[in-house]
């Protein structure tokens, strides 16, 4: 009798409906549910002179617990998973300690699909890469050359995963290194109408939210609050990379 009872939900796993996820956490971080204050309060202008009023009004989340990779995917462990289905060496810079970065989106979906995982919330994010802070950078005030990776640390080049100072949760490179995909849509004037309790960005769009900024970038462009419109096929952003998350 149990065995037919089993056969729906055979057919909804083969239909993949459902998915019964056995991610390995051991090189990831428990990240407690909270809320938080999401966005910049203070006007600042991007290099390019564009005023960050994208990340305002600064407005209250409140996110579940998750969990989310301590570090970056790094080009091996791109290599390892994708098993020769998108070629590693389109970057620019080999190493196999590298941060994997000319990364599309679709592509970033099934990296993490297929380790169990997915892409976390744009909210989930930022407030991982926060860690309780509340400054315009996790450390404090002002860019450091012991956390992150940006133009005026890199020497114009990437350097491997986890090689700068972790948050204070525990999480390398957040801030500079490579761009990171989350799973929104990029709304302009989102955070105008983002709901309070784990919001998911708007119903559509034509780009993706990419968060953390990257070895290339001026130091007001890699701040916790900065998010940027990311091309979904890649053609516009290249140095951006992916770092998953998984349910609790």
């Amino acid at each position: 009798m149990k065995y037919y009872l089993n056969i729906p939900l055979v057919l909804l796993l083969l239909l993949g409906i459902v998915q019964v996820s056995n991610a390995d956490t051991t090189k990831m971080k428990l990240i407690k549910g909270g809320c938080f204050q999401m966005g910049t309060p203070q006007k600042i202008d991007y290099h390019s002179g564009i005023e960050n009023y994208r990340e305002r009004p600064v407005h209250e989340v409140c996110v579940d617990s998750f969990y989310i990779d301590i570090y970056e995917t790094t080009q091996k462990e791109w290599a390892d998973v994708i098993e020769g289905e998108i070629n590693v060496h389109r970057t620019a810079h080999h190493g196999e300690d590298l941060p994997m970065d000319h990364i599309d989106f679709p592509e970033a979906l099934r990296y993490c699909k297929k380790l169990g995982k997915r892409l976390p919330t744009e909210a989930e994010w930022e407030y991982a890469a926060r860690a309780g802070s509340t400054t315009l950078y996790p450390w404090g005030e002002k860019i450091s050359r012991r956390h992150s990776w940006y133009s005026g640390s890199a020497v114009r080049k990437p350097h491997p995963v986890g090689t700068r100072k972790p948050n204070a949760w525990g999480l390398h490179d957040m801030i500079g290194s490579v761009w990171e995909w989350t799973s929104d849509w990029y709304g302009e004037h989102y955070y105008k109408s983002s709901p309070k309790d784990n919001p998911k960005g708007p119903k559509g769009g034509s780009w993706r939210v990419i968060r953390g900024g990257s070895w290339i970038d001026e130091a007001n462009e890699i701040r916790s609050g900065v998010r940027f419109p990311g091309m979904q096929d890649g053609t516009e952003h290249f140095h951006v990379g992916v770092r998953c998350v998984k349910n609790k």
